[in-house]
């Protein structure tokens, strides 16, 4: 994985596990790899893992069974869709309506596009 400069090491992980648990890599009531596994994965100092999952503890996302490991919480995948959505509403969809009433586009020119890039599947 290569990291983005700007952005904390720990949130880019956590970051990374949220979509693992989004797409079905990592099922809910499934265990993480252990800290030390994720730190030698990644090339990164265990603390630095150990703060990614620390925040996905606090959210509720996983949860810990002592002297078990870190697994992931049942609805956590309904929960980060639900998160993710409201980002992508907030700041990714407003961005593209900013941007194309900037480039002069009507709602039905921008709807058209979108159809068409929904029709070949992201591609265009």
């Amino acid at each position: 994985m290569k990291f983005e400069d700007g952005i904390p090491i720990y949130l880019q992980i956590k970051t990374e596990i949220e979509k693992a648990i989004i797409f079905g890599t990592i099922e809910e009531e499934d265990a993480l790899p252990s800290i030390r596994i994720m730190a030698k994965q990644y090339k990164l100092n265990p603390q630095t893992i150990s703060n990614a999952v620390s925040e996905l503890l606090n959210e509720g996302i996983l949860f810990k069974k002592r002297g078990i490991g870190m697994f992931v919480k049942k609805g956590a995948q309904k929960v980060l869709k639900a998160k993710t959505f409201q980002e992508f509403v907030k700041v990714d969809l407003q961005n593209i309506v900013t941007k194309s009433r900037s480039l002069g586009l009507s709602r039905e020119e921008l709807t058209e596009l979108i159809k068409g890039i929904y029709k070949y599947g992201g591609e265009k």
